[in-house]
């Protein structure tokens, strides 16, 4: 891909006077002697999260040069990826960016060729988001994230604040008190992996009105007790829940509350009286997975409630890898993957 050179940015030390930005609107060129122009792009990953503010250190005085006619929002979200137009209007108005020594107070400014808009730097507070979640893509709309096992996407009455939900309204909160979170689905405390969250209420519900259509795929990863007898296969019941237990278990399809659930699967490895497989939703119910596997006669290893007898990876081995799913604004086909725990690969090993 060509890469786009409208814009260029030049970083310089505030602090060196000799390294000092210099502008030359009339050949359309910003020089810099020791730094070359350089994107860097931003990550999300660990316990602490950074938001993506600007693509520099603290303490720089940036300048990006203009290379064609666009507007300072154009050049803006080059240059902070992933930042929405409300974040920078926060920044625009508090005068971080300057034209000639003149703040800029307009998104909308058009800056021709041969311009140089200066950018102050300052560090932004990070929040360090708790053990359990990493945010693995975020934008205006959407939050995805990846959750470790035994962490609640939503509170219950016996736990209301260790959850995917707080810990994701503090994040917000912590940058903008006006910002929400809005959840689109869930995965059982005990299951790890992505799960999918709305900025605002009118993308939850159209991710929740149009989720079969929206969401194209989801690959899961288990590892269960013993071989299957077939390598590859579809699992087709009915389930329901029990009124008391509340547990879930296959039933007659005229059953009162009977739901059609469907699951393929595929055996990819094998060892020491376990199998790693590979599994994808056609229809998402409650525990739907677990209930499948247990009924072929091979339940989740670490899965009590469904008959496992063992429990190598001190945990539920269920892990939610992939989904794939239309973006309610962009409609662009998003595919985001999550690695496989080291708990449950190390069954395998030798």
């Amino acid at each position: 891909m060509q890469k786009d050179n409208r814009y260029m940015a030049i970083r310089t030390p505030r602090k060196n006077k000799e390294n000092s930005t210099q502008s030359s609107f009339g050949n359309n060129r910003c020089r810099n002697s020791s730094q070359p122009p350089r994107e860097k792009s931003v990550t999300k990953s660990g316990t602490s999260t950074k938001r993506n503010v600007d693509p520099y250190k603290a303490k720089e005085k940036t300048t990006f040069a203009v290379k064609s006619r666009c507007t300072l929002e154009e050049l803006l979200k080059h240059h902070m990826q992933g930042k929405s137009s409300t974040a920078l209007k926060q920044l625009v108005a508090k005068g971080v960016f300057t034209l000639n020594g003149k703040a800029l107070k307009r998104l909308d400014v058009v800056l021709e060729p041969g311009m140089c808009v200066t950018m102050m730097s300052k560090p932004e507070p990070q929040f360090k988001m708790p053990q359990g979640l990493k945010i693995v893509y975020e934008d205006g709309s959407l939050l995805v994230v990846n959750k470790d096992s035994g962490l609640l996407t939503i509170a219950t009455d016996k736990e209301t604040n260790r959850t995917a939900y707080t810990y994701l309204s503090a994040y917000l909160k912590f940058y903008n008190p006006d910002d929400k979170v809005f959840v689109v689905h869930r995965i059982d405390r005990d299951t790890s992996g992505l799960l999918i969250f709305a900025k605002n209420q009118k993308i939850q519900e159209t991710l929740q009105r149009d989720w079969n259509k929206n969401i194209e795929s989801r690959r899961y990863i288990a590892v269960c007790e013993g071989y299957p007898e077939s390598d590859e296969g579809t699992i087709h019941t009915y389930i329901r829940e029990h009124p008391k237990s509340l547990k879930m278990y296959v039933c007659e399809k005229d059953d009162a509350g009977a739901q059609e659930a469907i699951t393929h699967y595929k055996v990819i490895k094998k060892r020491h009286g376990y199998a790693m497989v590979e599994l994808q939703l056609e229809t998402g119910r409650k525990n739907q997975i677990r209930i499948h596997l247990a009924h072929i006669g091979h339940p989740i290893a670490g899965d009590i409630k469904y008959g496992a007898q063992s429990n190598p990876a001190d945990r539920l081995c269920l892990h939610a890898q992939q989904i794939e799913f239309l973006h309610p604004i962009t409609h662009k086909k998003m595919n985001l993957t999550s690695s496989i725990p080291t708990e449950m690969s190390i069954i395998f090993e030798e």
